[in-house]
């Protein structure tokens, strides 16, 4: 530890550390273009010049116990990653990369809202059955979570959206977004009305999950673990979807919309993504297919929401769809969406799950007929899990074009970073560049890139 210099900051000009932190200190990485890494025992040791670099969010590795004394009152900069432990970790500080690691086991830290006792019951049963995590409070009202937030520093929340006097979309808008705590929704929203979900999701709620309507625990159990381990990698949106994005228009005596399909696959922070994206095209769209990873009745929400948004139709497709320029078809949740054998119509499949999701962003991808007579765009939005990438990879080598978001733009870089990693993805784009680098492509104004 003495190369370390505890209490002074480490300049990234070393190159790369690797250390044992002891229990009794507390690493803060701050992600500036030229990283700073500083080792503490107390919050006078950090230079006042890095509170007022607000804008960095911070990486900050210790005990629970030192953190919070260090950091009393979750008095650091929004967006900041706080990881905890309760046995000495080794750190890997890698300056040229920009990274820091850590090795050892994290104590994962879950707050729970609901109302009901029961509830708060079972779901702390269900979660603490999952290794490495922690149920550290359980509140049944909006007005306790700004006191929990400082007391027990949540690495995320579980939300219901109804609470008595306010509901979790005003509990996500007036303390879980400011604070930028990832928060999962818990809900039992009728299926027939999901706007409330929908509000949540706008106002920065990472994902969603319906409790189940028979007390089958076993049958969200899976899904409950997958969107929490998740969460832990995702990272804040610095803004909501814009509602007056600008819009784009395509110039081109060459475009016909009926020569393309755009395909989207989309996950964790995907319904944010797609308003952001679809918001911003013009009325003479070519035919789109989307499927995002929903909860069946969501995905009309969903589309509905989008369709009263955009200047061209979006709805939740039904068997026999036609596909057909200026219509966005959203697949129905829990149920795959296919291209029919002919190419011009969708059909709506209740089959088995595919990389243990339905509807499937691989089973859309890989249900393009041969002889396809469009070409094909196929992107991969954020989300987590590698769903997508193989069949994303079976169209490009048929010749479609495909794009995969960038990891800076993504909440969670899992379903574009294998597409990326397996040579699946010709692009990478920021996710606000990929309207206008459709219609780019489209215009034939700009080669395959």
């Amino acid at each position: 530890m003495n190369r370390l210099e505890i209490g002074k900051i480490i300049d990234s000009s070393i190159g790369v550390l690797q250390f044992e932190l002891p229990l009794d200190h507390v690493v803060v990485w701050m992600d500036a273009e030229k990283p700073e890494v500083l080792i503490c025992k107390h919050h006078t040791e950090i230079p006042s010049i890095w509170y007022k670099q607000f804008y960095n969010p911070w990486k900050i590795f210790g005990s629970f116990e030192k953190i919070q004394e260090v950091f009393p009152k979750f008095n650091i900069p929004l967006g900041s990653k706080v990881a905890s432990f309760n046995s000495p970790v080794v750190i890997k500080i890698d300056f040229l990369q920009k990274t820091i690691q850590y090795q050892g086991m994290r104590q994962k830290r879950i707050a729970i809202v609901d109302d009901s006792p029961t509830m708060r019951k079972l779901l702390k049963f269900v979660i603490e059955s999952f290794e490495g995590w922690n149920v550290v409070a359980e509140l049944e009202n909006a007005e306790s979570i700004p006191k929990a937030i400082e007391e027990f520093y949540p690495d995320i929340v579980t939300l219901d959206l109804h609470l008595g006097e306010k509901n979790g979309v005003q509990a996500m808008r007036e303390t879980l977004a400011p604070k930028r705590i990832p928060t999962l929704i818990i809900t039992s929203q009728p299926k027939a009305d999901g706007s409330l979900v929908m509000d949540a999701l706008e106002a920065g709620a990472l994902d969603y999950l319906q409790k189940p309507e028979s007390g089958n625990w076993d049958q969200l159990k899976d899904d409950l673990h997958f969107k929490m381990e998740s969460s832990l990698k995702s990272k804040w949106q610095t803004r909501g979807p814009s509602l007056n994005s600008p819009k784009l228009s395509i110039h081109s005596s060459t475009y016909n919309p009926e020569d393309y399909l755009i395909m989207i696959g989309s996950s964790t922070g995907g319904t944010q993504a797609l308003q952001e994206i679809l918001t911003r095209l013009p009325e003479n769209i070519p035919p789109i297919l989307i499927t995002q990873h929903i909860p069946a009745g969501f995905s009309r929400a969903l589309a509905e929401r989008l369709n009263n948004l955009c200047p061209f139709e979006v709805k939740e497709a039904q068997e026999g769809d036609e596909i057909k320029a200026g219509r966005v078809l959203v697949a129905p949740g829990d149920h795959h969406l296919k291209i029919s054998r002919n190419g011009k119509r969708v059909e709506i499949i209740d089959s088995e799950p595919v990389n243990r999701f339905r509807p499937s962003v691989d089973f859309m991808f890989k249900s393009v007929p041969d002889g396809f007579n469009r070409k094909i765009i196929a992107t991969i939005l954020t989300g987590m899990g590698k769903d997508g990438a193989l069949g994303m990879l079976e169209l490009k080598q048929k010749g479609a074009l495909t794009i995969a978001q960038d990891e800076a733009s993504s909440v969670v870089y899992g379903m574009p970073k294998e597409a990326a990693r397996i040579g699946a993805a010709d692009s990478i784009k920021p996710l606000l560049d990929i309207p206008q680098f459709w219609l780019d492509l489209m215009s034939k104004s700009h080669p395959k890139a």
